[in-house]
């Protein structure tokens, strides 16, 4: 298994990549879902889905055992036009203190893992 997966827009084109975030969590428990557009295509092809034009794009090390992006991963959710709180998760991954596969979550975040480096959870297939 592994901590990152290419995801594919509806005609089969290269969206992002995604991973689980273990700070940001469903009203069950389980991690939730990042999909990031990144400036990194699959081997052998020469094009990404159209949906990402005007997107920023990360930096990605190309490795889905243990991945590194760049720079920073900055969300927002809930707040005052839904019944859920404001959240914010803000962490590097890989990167600035995290070693490849792991997530090193930054002190505005405003989940229980705030402050701690864990490693990122595994995806199923």
């Amino acid at each position: 298994m592994s901590k990152a997966k290419i995801v594919r827009d509806s005609e089969g084109l290269f969206y992002g990549v995604k991973f689980l975030c273990p700070g940001c969590l469903y009203s069950d428990g389980r991690p939730s879902t990042h999909i990031l557009p990144v400036n990194w295509l699959p081997p052998g092809e020469t094009k990404e889905s159209p949906h990402n034009a005007g997107k920023d794009h990360w930096s990605f090390s190309g490795d889905f055992e243990r991945p590194a992006f760049g720079p920073s991963v900055n969300t927002w959710w809930g707040g005052p036009s839904t019944e859920i709180p404001l959240h914010r998760c803000h962490s590097f991954i890989g990167i600035n203190g995290a070693a490849p596969g792991q997530i090193k979550f930054l002190e505005d975040c405003t989940h229980a893992l705030a402050n701690q480096t864990v490693d990122l959870p595994e995806l199923e297939d």
